[in-house]
């Protein structure tokens, strides 16, 4: 009898202990948890500032012995800033210096590029921009395993040693590691955290103990990132860097090594001097290369090794003509080619539609070289179907560069679609092909005189004002019928003031312009215009207004959801050339083959040119994308659900005379899917229409189509 009792004093004992020891170690993460308010910085103080040295090094070793070899990848930096932040304004980093050998001028982008995250108690960590659940949150406090291997008490701040690895298969949760922990504040006195998947990871984190403000602050991070084999790539200046390959029997592997040193910590700080909605202030020109400069940031002396890569790849940057490469990739993206003084506008090089056929010519503008200020610019294109000549002759004036104020005149004689409406304030985009030109079929002729003032309110705010006179012309039969007069041809005098706004971007200011470095969401835009009759011979008078919304959310598993919410009013004596369409992109023929074409960007596949048309529309594009599959470096196909929805009414359509189509007002529907970035920026699109506007025949509902994604 008494041997069981024993027996069941120890079995109950034993079992007991083990559980307290799992729920202590558990409550340590959890008060861990509960006070990141009162430990990290950022949100327990009212403002504070420091300096912090950054040094980056890529280089090649062999995979077996670690030996160096010399590679064309192989790169040093460093930079040195000042961090400030305050509750009102937030953080914001001034560059002090920066040096990037081999480079004129700093090359402002990796000034803002987020390797790894810059703090411990971030919700998640992105490592090259794949995500992580952070062990210090509620959710990784489920998906991570926690064990107390020891508390170190013969030291001035006792601390926990606790080490963290996946609890679960999840993707999200594959970090492993160790805290050190302060056994009375629960703040991290040292971090190690690590990854291996394709990539070898090891970050550290060190904290330094404040006495005046009882908090640990950052002293030191060091990141090592080893690239194990060729699906995971890193990008610097815009070029890959992969793992690598000598010849069939050494294998090498790129390893990226940086490091980051925090000083000179106040807590008291000058906030007039901060700018609330400058995010990166890089007001440098030239990089620093005086090694007096460095010395005061250097926490040593650069190592031989650190000399030779630094050495080394300034001098491929020179020989390799790398800045003025990346300069014409920034300028291919944009669809200019520079030639001297000369800026070519490769739009307007060749296209194709059903009206002009192929439609070539020649457009550009002059460039910094010629005038710092002053740019004038235009295009000379020719329709071979139509066989007519059309033009343009635009100049500008840069008023003030440091808000991007500027006021621009412009004539041109050229035709448009019908239905097109378009916000002044959308940014430039090209791409070498442009999905819905091909296939529209309605379109009118105009001569338009232009008078534009652009203005940057603030970094957030973007507005222009047009003022514009056209005389408008038909390729058509279509007449307006207007107070009994029936206009073939007529004149438009319309003011249009535009405005965009991006409340949540992050914005770098640098010496020649203030960028969105970080696209935020939701994006706003709204534009109204007025036409005037009896103004510079006006024919009609009416008001348009419309709004947008953009919205974009990033998931955890590296899928995102895009939402464009799109409202549009007319009502007056609006023609239909001014009307509006939901961007159709059907071509108007019989089978699925031979509307075979190129899918747009923000336009209904199975919608045919020239169906609807409405002067109250409402419409809104929903497409999730999914996480990339990651089959090769270079094969990362991507599948889109997609699905769009419009509704929308026309007033008077008796009005429109000559030319036939429907009203929304039923609402329009259609989903389908996307597959890019198969080969070459090359994919598929399959769309399906259903809903009020579904036709009787199944294959004049569906759209098959490919897709161009090509990101250089």
């Amino acid at each position: 009898m008494r041997f069981k009792l024993l027996f069941i004093f120890f079995y109950v004992s034993f079992f007991s202990f083990g559980q307290n020891t799992i729920s202590d170690t558990e409550e340590i993460i959890q008060n861990v948890i509960n006070q990141i308010f009162a430990n990290n910085p950022t949100l327990a103080l009212d403002s504070f500032e420091y300096q912090k040295y950054t040094k980056g090094i890529i280089k090649t070793q062999n995979k077996e012995t670690a030996e160096l070899i010399p590679s064309e990848n192989d790169y040093f930096f460093e930079e040195a800033a000042i961090l400030q932040f305050d509750q009102k304004q937030n953080l914001q980093k001034t560059i002090l210096g920066s040096n990037y050998p081999g480079f004129e001028t700093p090359y402002y982008p990796l000034f803002v590029t987020p390797f790894f995250p810059d703090s411990v108690y971030e919700k998640e960590f992105t490592i090259f921009e794949q995500p992580f659940y952070n062990p210090l949150s509620k959710i990784g406090l489920k998906n991570y395993s926690f064990e107390l291997i020891e508390t170190i008490i013969e030291t001035s701040r006792p601390y926990h040693i606790i080490h963290f690895s996946p609890a679960s298969r999840s993707t999200y949760s594959q970090l492993s590691g160790v805290f050190h922990i302060d056994t009375s504040s629960y703040a991290i006195q040292k971090a190690s955290i690590n990854f291996l998947k394709n990539k070898e990871v090891k970050i550290e984190y060190d904290f330094v103990y404040n006495e005046e403000k009882a908090l640990w602050f950052p002293l030191k991070f060091t990141a090592e990132v080893t690239l194990m084999n060729n699906l995971e790539t890193f990008y610097l200046f815009r070029k890959a860097i992969t793992a690598g390959r000598l010849d069939f029997k050494k294998e090498t592997s790129a390893v990226f090594y940086i490091e980051s040193h925090f000083s000179e910590i106040k807590f008291s700080i000058d906030d007039s001097q901060l700018d609330p909605q400058i995010d990166v202030l890089a007001n440098i020109e030239k990089n620093e290369e005086n090694n007096s400069f460095w010395k005061r940031f250097r926490e040593s002396g650069l190592s031989p090794i650190e000399i030779d890569i630094q050495n080394r790849g300034g001098q491929l940057i020179k020989e390799k003509g790398t800045e003025k490469r990346i300069e014409r990739i920034e300028d291919f993206q944009m669809g200019f080619l520079e030639l001297g003084f000369f800026d070519l506008d490769l739009k307007y090089l060749i296209k194709y539609n059903n009206y002009e056929g192929f439609r070539s010519g020649v457009g550009g503008i002059t460039n910094e070289r010629l005038f710092k200020r002053f740019n004038v610019g235009g295009y000379l294109v020719r329709g071979f179907k139509d066989e007519a000549f059309k033009y343009q002759v635009t100049t500008n004036f840069n008023l003030s560069k440091g808000n991007k104020t500027s006021v621009g005149f412009a004539y041109t004689s050229d035709v448009s679609e019908l239905g097109t409406n378009e916000f002044l304030t959308d940014r430039r985009k090209f791409s070498l092909f442009e999905p819905r030109l091909i296939n529209i079929i309605q379109f009118y002729e105009h001569q338009t005189w232009d008078l534009d003032f652009r203005h940057h309110i603030n970094p957030t705010l973007y507005a222009e004002i047009q003022v514009s006179k056209s005389d408008i012309s038909q390729t058509l039969s279509y007449q307006y019928l207007n107070k009994g007069t029936a206009f073939s041809e007529y004149n438009l005098t319309q003011s249009i003031f535009s405005v965009s706004w991006s409340p949540y971007g992050a914005f770098m200011k640098t010496p020649n312009e203030v960028v969105e470095y970080k696209m935020g969401y939701p994006r706003f835009s709204t534009q109204v215009t007025q036409s005037f009759k009896g103004v510079l011979d006006g024919d009609f008078n009416y008001t348009k207004i419309d709004a947008r919304v953009d919205y974009l959310v990033n998931h955890m598993n590296q899928s995102s959801t895009e939402v464009i919410l799109e409202g549009n009013l007319g009502f007056g004596d609006i023609p239909l050339t001014h009307l509006y369409h939901a961007f159709p992109n059907s071509p108007n023929k019989e089978t699925i083959l031979r509307r075979f074409s190129v899918a747009g960007i923000k336009s209904f596949e199975t919608m045919y040119f020239g169906e609807f048309f409405s002067d109250k529309l409402a419409t809104v594009h929903i497409k999730h994308h999914l996480n990339p599959f990651l089959i090769a470096s270079w094969l990362k196909p991507e599948v889109v659900l997609i699905t769009r929805h419009a509704i929308g009414t026309a007033s008077n359509v008796e009005n429109h005379q000559n030319i036939n189509f429907k009203t929304l007002d039923k609402g329009y529907s259609e989903s389908g899917i996307e597959i890019n970035k198969l080969l070459f920026g090359f994919g598929a699109s399959l769309a399906y229409r259903y809903g009020a506007y579904h036709l009787p025949k199944f294959e004049d509902n569906v759209s098959f189509k490919f897709t161009f994604n090509l990101k250089l």
